[in-house]
This record gives structure tokens, C-alpha cells and sequence, in this order.
């Protein structure tokens, strides 16, 4: 029996997708679904999961012990209530961690004792007795570019790679890319890395009704005739502040011809510096902010754009990389970290940290329709190889590694 923990954002899409697919695949197995409230917070989460049950599969929420922060008390903003508030939390913390894990792991142990491995879509520390368990590690960036994280994310990141350290038996990771950081900076031995690639959403596709995509992207106040489009969380590992740069620049030399530049995503963290740069340049007309918007909605927006841009400074896998290839849209991204290893030679791949580099490529392929023809044959190509289904299997192989006997796989 397996257990999988899974959190909410890129991870849970992720996750979802795998177990979607194990549930397919495989026709012995058992699967718990650990929703563990504490961290999962007072969000809901976004797919339900209680419809994956069945005969193989069930979903058990554990309630577990919350913290909670006079910090987040609105009736102590008032002059010293703040400082107050904060000094109290800061003190009360240890003790309540120490506390809280004690009755979260006597809870939790009553449904691991059952499981013959425990699967971390995000690294959870809590362990089954006499089980194994497996982590999936997406990057690690808390610990390779403090300063694009907040206090609070590395320091609960930096405590999840301890333990992974500790107590995992075998490790994910996402990419080759994360499999050498894992190497380098947390010294996990390679036999204790397996590699598993994400996959793609057969939805998203190349869309030939025009009426579809100009439905959806009139709901975010789109234009039907073109736009360059960036999908992400606002956060400064994204690079957005040099995008919008770039772009300007863009602008200045092609005038009108100049698409807009659509930004889709929610609000993340260390986020106000891109909302003041489009202040800065006086973009507000011509930088469109759409927020978090509806996954149905994301392939018509992939296929109203004329090309997709993602310069980030680093990513673990880069799946809007993936999603916009298999949309028959040409990419421009990053020359670092996983994204070259992802996009192979079906994009244009810039540096990150060259504003004017980055420009250039804008320019260009505005300006090379056929360009843009040859990249969308050679996304849609690169973006066929990456399947849920393998990943799946693949992740079932993790399993059978570490409980030592090979589990029945339909279609294996």
C-alpha cells in the first residue's frame, strides 16, 4: 500500500497528474491520499480529491494541530501591537512546534502504520514505522538563491532537505538538473536519484477554433490578433522585472507593431518591484496583469499568443515551457538550470541576465513568421516525448526499488 502526501500550486498539478496515471496503470496496488490539514492551511484545494476514490484508492484527512499567530491578529494594528505580537510568537514558536509535532505524529502514525511506502510529493516529515519513504524534490532554489525567498520559505525548506537527507530512502527529482543540485549541495548519493520527467495535459493542444480562443481571451480583456505571453507565479526567480525591461526596449524600436505583453499567474511573494518597474517605464497600457486564472482556461490563452517568453532565473522542470510547446507555440526561454535539458533545440534559448540579449530575441521573432512555423513543428515534436503515463511508470519502478518486490503494472 502506498501513501502519497501532495500539496497545493505546480507540485499538486504534478502530483495529480502522476496519480491520475498510477491509478490507470496499475491494477494491485493500494493508494492512501494523506490530506494533511496543517499544511494545506484553510485553502481548498483545487481538484477534489475524494473523486480518485475507489476500491484501490481512499482519501484520509488528518485534522492535526494548527498554529496560530497573534501576528495575524487585525486587533493588534495599533501603535507597538505588531512588535508585541511578534515578540510573543517568537517566543511561544519552539515550544509549540515541539508540542504540535508530538500530536500530529500520533495522529498520522495510526494511518502510516498500514503503508509499505510513504511518497512525499512535497517533503513532508513525518515517516511511517518500518516503511520507506520517498520524496520528490522539484529545485532548490531556498537554498541555492536565499534572497529570492522570504525568511519563512527557507528556513521550512531547509528543514525539509534535512530530512530528506536523514530519512529518505530514494529521491525524485524532476530533472537531471535537480539530480546534480541534489548531488552538489546536499551530497545525496546518485544510486538514491531517480530522475522522472513531468508530462503534458492532453488539453493542451493546438486549438483550431478561433471562436474558443477569442471566447477565453476576451474574458481576461485580451486581443484576438496576437500577444507575447508569460505564465508563472509573480515572484523574482520568474525574471519578470527584466522581461518588462526588455520589452520596453522592444517597444521603443517596433512601435506598434509592438504585441502586448500578457502576464498570467498569482501574486507569490517579493512580487512589488515588476507592478513598479511597469510604473517606472509607463507600460501600464501595454503590460497586461491577468492574476491567477482557471487551468480550463490556459491552453486557448497558450494558443491566442504569437510566441511565449520565460526567462527564468532558474527552474526544477519548467512545465509552461512544455504546455506552450504542445500548443504549437513558439518559446523563447532561458539558457539555464533544466530548461535547456527540457526545450532540447525547439526553442530560442537567451540568457537571463542579458536585458538586451533578451530584447533582441523579442524583436526577432516578431519580425521571422517562418521562424515562428519551424518552432511550432519542433515544439509540438519535443512535447510528444513527455507523457504523464511514463512518468507514472516510472514512478511505480521507485516504489518497487525500495519495498524490494515488483508490483503488478497493467500494460507493463
Amino acid at each position: 500500500m502506498t501513501g502519497l502526501y501532495i500539496v497545493r500550486a505546480g507540485i499538486y498539478y504534478y502530483s495529480l497528474s502522476v496519480l491520475r496515471h498510477l491509478l490507470a496503470l496499475d491494477s494491485a496496488h493500494e493508494f492512501v491520499l494523506l490530506d494533511y490539514a496543517p499544511v494545506r492551511g484553510d485553502r481548498t484545494l483545487p481538484f477534489d480529491l475524494r473523486s480518485l476514490e475507489s476500491e484501490r484508492c481512499r482519501v484520509v484527512e488528518v485534522e492535526g494541530p494548527r498554529q496560530r499567530r497573534l501576528i495575524d491578529w487585525k486587533c493588534l494594528d495599533f501603535f507597538g501591537g505588531r512588535f508585541t505580537a511578534q515578540c510573543v510568537d517568537a517566543i511561544l514558536d519552539h515550544p509549540w512546534k515541539w508540542l504540535a509535532a508530538g500530536m500530529a505524529r500520533r495522529e498520522l502514525n495510526a494511518v502510516l502504520a498500514t503503508l509499505d511506502v510513504l511518497h512525499a510529493s512535497d517533503v513532508t516529515q513525518f515517516v511511517p514505522p518500518g516503511a520507506p519513504l520517498v520524496s520528490t524534490v522539484y529545485d532548490l532554489t531556498p537554498m541555492l538563491f536565499p534572497d529570492w525567498h522570504t525568511r519563512s520559505n527557507r528556513a521550512g525548506f531547509e528543514r525539509k532537505m534535512r530530512y530528506v537527507r536523514a530519512q529518505g530512502q530514494m529521491v525524485i527529482a524532476v530533472s537531471e538538473h535537480t539530480k546534480r543540485d541534489l548531488m552538489k549541495v546536499l551530497a545525496i548519493p546518485e544510486r538514491q536519484i531517480q530522475v522522472v520527467y513531468g508530462g503534458v495535459d492532453p488539453r493542451y493542444r493546438p486549438i483550431h477554433d478561433r471562436g474558443e480562443i477569442n471566447r477565453v481571451t476576451r474574458k481576461y480583456g485580451l486581443s484576438g490578433s496576437g500577444y507575447i505571453l508569460h505564465v508563472g507565479t509573480l515572484q523574482p526567480r520568474k525574471n519578470l522585472v527584466r522581461l518588462i525591461e526588455a520589452y520596453a526596449m522592444m517597444l521603443d524600436r517596433c512601435g506598434d507593431r509592438t504585441p502586448p505583453l500578457v502576464l498570467v499567474g498569482g501574486r507569490g511573494w517579493l512580487y512589488e518591484e515588476i507592478f513598479q518597474s511597469v510604473e517606472r517605464l509607463g507600460l501600464q497600457r501595454q503590460v497586461i496583469f491577468t492574476g491567477f486564472v482557471d487551468r480550463e482556461d490556459l491552453p486557448a490563452l497558450f494558443n491566442g499568443a504569437l510566441f511565449f517568453v520565460y526567462p527564468s532565473l532558474y527552474e526544477g522542470f519548467g512545465i509552461p515551457v512544455l504546455e506552450a510547446m504542445a500548443c504549437g507555440v513558439p518559446v523563447i526561454a532561458s539558457n539555464v538550470s533544466s530548461l535547456p535539458e527540457i526545450m532540447g533545440e525547439a526553442g530560442v534559448l537567451v540568457d537571463p541576465t542579458d536585458t538586451e540579449g533578451l530584447a533582441g530575441a523579442l524583436i526577432t521573432l516578431l519580425d521571422a513568421p517562418e521562424q515562428r512555423r519551424r518552432q511550432r513543428a519542433a515544439g509540438l515534436a519535443r512535447a510528444a516525448l513527455f507523457s504523464w503515463e511514463r512518468a507514472a511508470r516510472e514512478t511505480l519502478e521507485v516504489y518497487e526499488s525500495v519495498v524490494g518486490v515488483e508490483l503488478s503494472c497493467v500494460g507493463r
